[in-house]
């Protein structure tokens, strides 16, 4: 950032608490500890199965949960419904809080829902191939997880004991 948001002065450089910030002198100081919102949906069917979308493209074959980006005029629920319609083609509703994660390294926060499927069907787009519902009894096969966050998830799910 290089002119303040607040007043659109030249941000100056200086020491805050032994961290190398840009401030102004109206009061704004930029601490350069953005981070990138992610959402994702942990989608719940009428018999409580969980579903879950196969990618395409660079992680072909991959399976994790629907999600991706928060926008910047969204609320993080509102990026949900809207991830998950855009990625599995089902409208979603009662969204709870269920996990956070971060990824330092890579200016990640990933805010994950448990949510209740109202309606749709599987449509096709330019992110997954397909969506398919799981259970203890019809596991997702754990070698084909998308990253640590999804395996986690998965392993968490399957010992749920309000899963069936």
């Amino acid at each position: 950032m290089k002119y303040c948001p607040d007043c659109g002065i030249l941000l100056k450089e200086g020491l805050v608490d032994n961290h190398l910030v840009k401030r102004c002198d109206c009061g704004f100081v930029d601490w350069d500890n953005w981070v990138n919102v992610c959402v994702m949906s942990i989608c719940f069917n009428e018999k409580n199965e969980f579903l879950m979308v196969t990618l395409k493209g660079n992680e072909e074959g991959k399976m994790t949960f629907p999600g991706g980006f928060r926008e910047l005029h969204e609320t993080i629920e509102e990026a949900a419904k809207r991830e998950t319609l855009e990625e599995s083609g089902y409208c979603i509703d009662n969204l709870t809080l269920f996990r956070v994660f971060n990824n330092d390294a890579r200016r990640l926060v990933w805010i994950v829902f448990r949510a209740k499927i109202v309606s749709g069907c599987f449509c096709d787009n330019c992110e997954t191939k397909d969506a398919r519902f799981y259970s203890k009894t019809n596991p997702p096969e754990m070698e084909h997880m998308r990253g640590k966050i999804t395996a986690e998830l998965v392993t968490q799910l399957l010992n749920d004991p309000m899963i069936l």
